[in-house]
């Protein structure tokens, strides 16, 4: 049962927020400073009232996938350089069969009951909120879906067309690392154009349109700290650019 205090998310669209208050089956969410009336069915509990996140960085909206994707597996460390071979090994080699390279691993896909609604989100994390004048920013991509994403990131390349910001494919309920900027490069991503194709792994599912959405990013908000704040998908403050969602979002009060 959803309680005053508690962090939720919207089933049906993008956003969240901290429940305020309750009135028989409405809550009033804090969504950026607005109460937003949404009925309790159409919420979930990402972190119950009482409760503090001690994780660093990110909050996901599946915390579970999220621990799966973020985790060491899909990042493993290089391996550490082998011991050199001793004098008698040196002379006297022996033939190897050459390695053959491991297969991938594959991972369990944790789905959400509202996942199989896409929404993608274009996202920037700066290093230091406080200096944002100076400081990089990461950008990433969040997959809120139940599907792989077989995506790229482009952006405009001057007179000459478009660039290949970034490319490769999003688990589901996974957040992906795409590149880093400064100050003095993120003027390449004044206008952004997202391409993706949408499917699952061993299993049937519902065929989405291949994604194709242009955005012109506002680059002042680069500059202002306001525009710079936690939220569903991050516990720290980024600069979220909804990118597609089949969810219509609520209306505000």
């Amino acid at each position: 049962m959803i309680k005053p205090g508690d962090t939720v998310r919207y089933l049906n669209a993008v956003g969240g927020g901290k429940v305020v208050r309750i009135e028989g089956r409405i809550a009033y969410v804090d969504d950026d400073g607005f109460e937003t009336p949404v009925q309790t069915s159409e919420l979930v509990v990402v972190l119950p009232a009482g409760h503090v996140d001690t994780t660093p960085g990110r909050k996901m909206f599946d915390q579970q996938a999220f621990d799966i994707g973020r985790t060491s597996k899909r990042n493993k460390a290089a391996e550490k350089p082998s011991a050199p071979a001793s004098p008698a090994e040196r002379v006297a080699p022996v033939a190897q069969t050459p390695a053959q390279p491991e297969p991938e691993e594959e991972f369990p896909v944790e789905e959400t009951e509202y996942g199989d609604d896409m929404t993608v989100v274009l996202a920037f994390e700066p290093d230091n909120i406080k200096d944002l004048s100076k400081t990089g920013f990461n950008a990433v991509i969040v997959n809120d879906s139940n599907y792989f994403l077989d995506y790229q990131l482009l952006c405009r390349d001057g007179d000459a067309g478009w660039a290949t910001a970034g490319r490769g494919v999003a688990a589901p309920n996974e957040i992906v690392d795409i590149a880093r900027y400064t100050h003095a490069d993120i003027t390449q991503l004044e206008r952004v154009v997202f391409q993706a194709i949408a499917y699952k792994k061993d299993k049937s599912f519902e065929i989405k349109m291949p994604l194709s959405v242009s955005r012109k990013l506002d680059l002042s908000k680069f500059f202002k700290l306001h525009c710079f704040r936690p939220g569903v998908y991050f516990d720290s403050p980024a600069l979220e650019v909804p990118l597609y969602s089949e969810h219509p979002r609520p209306r505000k009060k």
